[in-house]
């Protein structure tokens, strides 16, 4: 199976749950699919830390909808765009106990499934976290020794220099996009749904990460 382990940056993070369902099949709602968040608060989640949310939000508008963005309380990056319109007392209850629920799915997947392919978006070098990409190797074995599965880390960034440390661990699998474009993507005018398609390539080759 596959699941997201979405980007930092909001546009490439929610196109990666939606070439799962465009390119794999549609499944349940996992933890980070419509988040933006780094790899080090994945290490938080899969670590532990309590999930609550700050009492500050942003209002903003997507697509003609009225919506609200808030953070996850006390983690490095870690924030929801599209689960509340209302900012209330009912409206934290329910995106609380949401992705409490959400956290025990996850953990669930992890210790049950026998391979998962996990999907995160690197924007460029800066955005590359060694340290936190090796760290959630460790924490998935910690969860699941037996667990097989990939870490495929994908760009459109050329200039992007994967370290040895990552390169030399049998977890972890390197896609540049650009090596894949066709004029399928070149021809889509929404960009939107142009990294969706940038992203089919990852489902079209699959079978070589096994």
């Amino acid at each position: 199976m596959f699941i997201s382990l979405s980007s930092s940056f909001a546009g490439n993070a929610c196109a990666i749950r939606q070439s799962i369902d465009n390119y794999y099949k549609k499944s349940e709602t996992q933890f980070f699919d419509w988040l933006v968040c780094s790899v080090k608060s994945i290490n938080e989640i899969l670590e532990g830390k309590p999930i609550l949310f700050e009492n500050t939000y942003l209002s903003h508008i997507s697509d003609g909808v009225s919506g609200i963005s808030i953070n996850f309380l006390n983690f490095d990056l870690l924030t929801s765009h599209h689960d509340i319109h209302e900012y209330n007392h009912n409206s934290m209850i329910e995106i609380t106990e949401k992705y409490n629920r959400r956290y025990k799915r996850l953990i669930h997947t992890i210790k049950n499934e026998k391979s998962i392919f996990f999907i995160r978006y690197c924007k460029n070098l800066n955005d590359l976290d060694e340290k936190q990409l090796n760290q959630f190797c460790n924490n998935i074995t910690n969860i699941n020794n037996n667990l097989s599965f990939k870490v495929i880390l994908i760009s459109d960034c050329d200039d992007l220099i994967i370290p040895d440390s990552l390169t030399n661990n049998v977890n972890f699998v390197y896609i540049n996009l650009n090596c894949f474009i066709d004029d399928d993507i070149i021809n889509e005018p929404d960009e939107y749904q142009k990294k969706i398609k940038q992203y089919k390539c990852i489902f079209n080759n699959f079978n070589n990460f096994n």
